[in-house]
């Protein structure tokens, strides 16, 4: 009997639903809008093909283009990823993954037929729109998220409704809505569910160049490129008074070794703990650092404390265990003007002292001439940076490019240089003296943000100095920038260089505009310290603080499912009360008042029985004969059906006449 069925029933395949041009234009305008940052991001090509393949399809739609065949799109699809390969030579990772779903993304909107095809580019579009929080996680990039996220859900609310009469405005605000109901259920998930120590992504090989610009080598041109940058290093924000200006120190890759041109670093060795003396006068602070791919954590020259899960050098530079790919903030004591080293061990200082004899002869033999000429290295080291101070040096970002001899090209013939320029130099000189010295990078300054009350340190206030080896006082900080260039020590970058060469802060700016990025900076701020540093740690701490009772990761799940309910429940009570039916008019209330009463009398009126043939019959049943019942009938009937009978003179005419009726048997 089944096969009879089977072969014997008309069975036809129901074909899909086709696209209209509205539908094909909407989909391509969200998703041409979702992937407007990823086009800084991506490679040229890649851009070009996504775009190339919205116009083809655009175009198809209005009918001045044909379709594809598909034996060709299969073609395209093979090529488009092994170009991909070829550009990356991966399809794993961010970078070729995003060019690897946009390219074929891309192909899908030319092989896009049915309704089917349509929701699939959607989900598609949501997709690529969470990516970008893999490239940027400020506070702007959330508010763009946030805005193309209603586009894309009013255009997924067009696609199902099929219908393009509806107002744009209507769909926005019906997206807008939908995605406003799903904020509390987002505030509860994030605040509540168990946060994993560790970010959930960091950066990958390919995003970590470029990032800090300071390594662990550092020749004359490197840190002067890096100026030119605003980006912010790290914020910090100081327990009691921000520091001057001058002491503002923060201490990255110490360098030892130099090849005549290089300097890089050489020692490994870590203190596993740090004897503070008793009457130290710690600076505490907090930093919230910006992920740069590496494993430094800057703190202010000298790191007295090492926070969790990170190191102390012997050259006294922090550095975590794993490289900052995400934000990290981390709190730190430091002693200001520290003395440090006074046990140095010989081997350390002998390599303080080395130097490629072939290279740089003018300024090795100006170092072991002074050696010669001065009784003190403490006078050896102010004739130094005297010789900065009075002779015609310039402090420049722009110096000119040096050849086999960087310090003997600078010293004595270019006389312009940044501050790696002159930390080099000078490092050298004091070695050919014979003391020992080392290069010391990092950043120096600031600025404060009156707005949080926190020190924002830029790219820009990238720097080098040098450090000495003096008997009886250890290593000592020397920046012969400051002999050259006392505002750039004192009063911050741009104050030391040319119009032409300064890159200007807020506080420098028109007093409105400053107070805005001021203000603006802030919220990043203040976004990075409880959104994107919201970790198992800071989770922790504010549950504790809300006094709630929630200690462990039990009763996060616990309090996570009773708010959700809550809030599914309320949106039920609201929903409910929405569409509640509207109440009854008054006269209608009125009737059923008297038609229960008629039925208390056993007089029951039948289920669309009309007023006047449920009269005649309770006449002809029950032998009543009543004017007054009659009169309410009728007044009833023009007050529903008649024009100019719902005023309020009428109906409260009609209420006494029902409040003052009685049964009447006749």
């Amino acid at each position: 009997m089944k096969a009879e069925l089977r072969h014997n029933l008309p069975f036809r395949q129901i074909a899909e639903e086709r696209l209209g041009q509205g539908e094909i234009q909407a989909v391509a305008i969200s998703f041409l809008i979702t992937m407007i940052p990823h086009f800084f991001n991506l490679p040229v090509w890649v851009s070009v093909l996504a775009l190339s393949a919205l116009a083809w399809r655009n175009l198809q739609a209005v009918g001045h283009a044909g379709a594809i065949p598909r034996w060709l799109l299969v073609i395209m699809v093979v090529v488009g990823g092994i170009s991909v390969f070829a550009q990356f030579w991966t399809i794993a990772g961010r970078d070729p993954g995003l060019a690897l779903l946009t390219v074929m993304t891309a192909f899908k909107f030319l092989e896009a037929r049915t309704h089917r095809d349509l929701l699939i580019l959607i989900f598609l579009s949501y997709f690529l729109l969470a990516t970008h929080f893999l490239f940027d996680q400020s506070m702007l990039i959330a508010a763009f998220m946030f805005m193309v996220l209603i586009i894309i859900t009013a255009t997924l609310i067009t696609v199902n409704q099929r219908d393009n009469q509806v107002p744009i405005k209507t769909r926005l605000l019906a997206s807008a809505r939908l995605i406003g109901l799903s904020i509390p259920i987002m505030l509860i998930l994030f605040i509540l569910v168990p946060r994993i120590p560790g970010p959930l992504w960091g950066l990958t090989e390919e995003q970590r160049g470029g990032i800090t610009g300071l390594s662990d080598t550092m020749s004359p041109g490197e840190i002067s490129d890096l100026i030119t940058s605003n980006e912010v290093a790290f914020r910090v924000t100081f327990d009691d008074a921000i520091p001057a200006q001058s002491q503002l120190y923060w201490r990255g890759p110490v360098m030892l070794r130099f090849d005549g041109r290089r300097w890089s670093q050489a020692r490994t060795e870590k203190f596993q703990s740090i004897e503070l003396p008793a009457d130290a006068q710690l600076t505490r602070y907090t930093v919230i650092l910006e992920p740069h791919g590496r494993k430094w954590l800057f703190g202010l020259d000298l790191p007295a404390t090492i926070p969790p899960k990170s190191q102390l050098t012997a050259e006294y530079q922090l550095v975590a265990e794993e490289a900052i790919n995400d934000m990290k903030k981390y709190d730190v004591a430091s002693i200001l003007n520290a003395p440090v080293g006074l046990d140095e061990t010989f081997d350390y200082l002998a390599a303080a002292l080395e130097y490629d004899e072939n290279r740089n002869p003018q300024t090795i033999a100006l170092g072991r001439q002074w050696a010669n000429r001065f009784d003190s290295d403490d006078a050896l080291i102010r004739h130094a940076l005297r010789k900065f101070n009075t002779e015609q040096y310039v402090y420049t970002l722009q110096p000119p490019l040096l050849g086999e001899h960087p310090s003997d090209e600078f010293l004595f013939q270019t006389r312009q240089g940044f501050c790696e320029h002159y930390a080099s130099s000078f490092t050298l000189l004091m070695r050919a003296a014979g003391i020992p010295a080392r290069v010391v990078t990092g950043y120096q300054g600031g600025e404060t943000n009156q707005a949080g009350n926190y020190l924002i340190v830029r790219q820009s206030d990238a720097h080098a100095w040098s450090e000495v080896y003096l008997e009886d006082r250890g290593w000592v900080r020397v920046d012969p920038t400051a002999a050259v260039s006392p505002d750039r020590i004192e009063n911050g970058l741009d104050l030391a260089l040319r119009d032409s060469d300064a890159v200007f802060r807020f506080s420098n700016r028109n007093a409105i505009i400053s107070r805005m990025l001021f203000a603006w900076d802030n919220m990043q701020y203040s976004w990075s310290k409880w959104v994107l540093n919201y970790d198992h740690r800071r989770q922790s701490s504010f549950l504790r603080d809300l006094g709630l009772g929630i200690r462990s990761w039990g009763d996060m799940v616990i309090a996570l499912v009773l708010c959700l309910v809550v809030v599914t429940g309320a949106y039920a009570v609201y929903g409910w009360y929405r569409d509640r039916p509207p109440p009854a008019p008054r006269y209608e209330q009125l009737i059923k008042l008297l038609l229960k009463k008629l039925h208390k009398a056993g007089m029951t009126r039948h289920p669309s029985e009309p007023l006047e043939k449920f009269l005649r019959r309770i006449e002809r049943e029950h032998g009543i004969k009543d004017p007054q019942l009659q009169q309410i009938f009728d007044n009833y009937t023009r007050i529903k059906y008649a024009r100019g009978y719902d005023r309020e003179v009428v109906l409260r005419r009609f209420e006494q006449l029902v409040s003052g009726w009685k049964l009447q048997r006749g």
